[in-house]
């Protein structure tokens, strides 16, 4: 491995796939069996079955809203490795369940680090991964169902979207506030062929070493034809 990506200067977004992770509709996500091992049959087998593509960390293309629009195999490589900017709403969080990333939170990150670059991939930290472990906490349905948990605002969206932003990125289950039953930053992007991803991992650990600025992200999905979503591997090299 060259020193270029040595292990300490990567950095996995990605959450690991198992049964008990949270998922948009309860008990719609993953299920693993190992159906051959080793010490019988000399190898092991195992299948998978996935209830929907969209669980864990996952990509979302264009067509998981737009008929016509790319699905997950007609992203090229190029389009999936980014400039990476991290902007941290972890503290309106804190006073706002239903935060909307806002387009002032945008411009006060560019008064820090300066414009957000052309083709970069923007990731809002909310700082909702600390509730991974706990889909309940995760989720967080209300008492008439609705799902209270951060996102991105439409205004945000678009205004990144002008930047000439690839993609946006969020440590939640959905681009969009849990409450937001219109998907409206989901259009935005998705409308204009660009890609989201949802779930990303931005635990202590990773954001003591990820800046909000100056890493390059590679977004990993499988390239799944004609797929709407697909599962991912999210790295950023610092």
């Amino acid at each position: 491995m060259t020193s270029e990506f040595s292990s300490s200067k990567l950095v996995d977004l990605t959450h690991v796939i198992n049964d008990q992770m949270p998922t948009w509709i309860e008990n719609q996500g993953f299920k693993q069996k190992q159906i051959f091992f080793v010490e019988k049959d000399g190898y092991a087998i195992h299948t998978l079955t996935f209830e929907k593509a969209g669980v864990g960390t996952h990509f979302d293309s264009a067509a998981h809203f737009f008929a016509g629009k790319r699905t997950v195999h007609e992203y090229p490589i190029d389009e999936l490795i980014c400039p990476l900017a991290v902007v941290n709403v972890s503290q309106h969080v804190e006073r706002d369940r239903d935060y909307r990333v806002t387009k002032q939170d945008i411009l006060n990150w560019e008064q820090i680090h300066g414009e957000i670059k052309q083709d970069s991939f923007i990731v809002a930290n909310t700082g909702w991964t600390k509730f991974w472990s706990s889909p309940k906490d995760y989720m967080n349905f209300d008492e008439n169902g609705v799902r209270h948990f951060p996102g991105w605002g439409q205004e945000a969206a678009e205004y990144l979207l002008d930047k000439g932003a690839r993609g946006l990125g969020i440590d939640t289950a959905s681009i969009d506030p849990g409450n937001d039953s219109t998907f409206a930053a989901h259009g935005v992007f998705l409308k204009a062929d660009r890609y989201l991803v949802e779930n990303i991992k931005l635990n202590e650990e990773n954001l003591q070493k990820l800046p909000e600025t100056g890493a390059t992200i590679f977004i990993m999905p499988l390239p799944l034809e004609n797929g709407s979503e697909s599962p991912a591997r999210i790295f950023a090299r610092v």
